[in-house]
């Protein structure tokens, strides 16, 4: 998902400037992620043969995670790096009883999650699997399926996501539904992507209930079956 469009929304939050970068908890994030790509590319075997692994770059962007379009880096975002504007936005999504921490939460979607979701839209990038027709919600529930299947494939994965799922519902249930009364939210989404994009409520609560979607249908496939299947 282009969360650059859903970002923009929020470049009051951003134009603080950021705490000084904690360098222990930059390596740290910069190591789990590289072993999160790493493991993906074991665990894709044959379907990524001849691939080059990509670079892990761990800094704040806008865009928080994403992949570049060669498909050489994924990027992503330390907490510690984040402006304490857009910290204090996280925490407002977790509402007044949190189910997680903030920082732990950013980390659970953004270094954790996100990050076979990125890899996802990479191996069907390279492998000219993209057939979704231009349907933006279904691409990136596959990518979330994607990363479903993959953490279900760790060991401690399926209570390490069934915990951040619970999360996300929460953050779900305390964001206001878009969707005019009497619309489908998948139509919806696809004719006003960009207005969406420009609210970050709105965007927020449709990237989450992506994420709810695909663990909805968790059991119906398995990891290399879904990246083969490609978007």
């Amino acid at each position: 998902m282009d969360r650059r469009i859903f970002l923009s929304g929020l470049t009051a939050l951003i134009a603080t400037s950021a705490r000084a970068d904690d360098a222990a908890a930059v390596a740290a994030i910069q190591s789990a992620v590289e072993q999160i790509v790493a493991q993906f590319m074991v665990s894709a075997g044959d379907l990524v043969k001849g691939f080059a692994t990509p670079k892990v770059v761990v800094s704040f962007t806008p865009e928080l995670s994403w992949i570049t379009p060669d498909g050489t880096e994924v990027h992503t975002a330390a907490w510690v790096q984040c402006p304490p504007d857009f910290q204090g936005f996280i925490a407002s999504l977790l509402g007044p009883i949190p189910p997680m921490a903030p920082g732990l939460f950013f980390g659970e979607v953004f270094n954790a999650f996100l990050v076979p979701h990125e890899m996802s839209h990479f191996v069907d990038a390279k492998r000219n699997t993209l057939r979704n027709g231009g349907r933006l919600y279904d691409g990136e529930v596959h990518a979330n399926r994607v990363a479903v299947a993959f953490w279900l494939g760790q060991p401690g994965g399926r209570a390490r996501i069934e915990r951040l799922m619970a999360a996300v519902a929460v953050v779900e249930s305390n964001l206001p539904n878009p969707v005019p009364d009497g619309q489908d939210r998948i139509a919806y989404f696809q004719d006003n992507y960009e207005k969406l994009g420009s609210n970050p409520a709105a965007y927020g609560w449709y990237q989450f209930r992506m994420f709810l979607d695909a663990w909805a249908l968790r059991d119906e496939k398995d990891f290399k079956a879904l990246l083969a299947q490609g978007a």
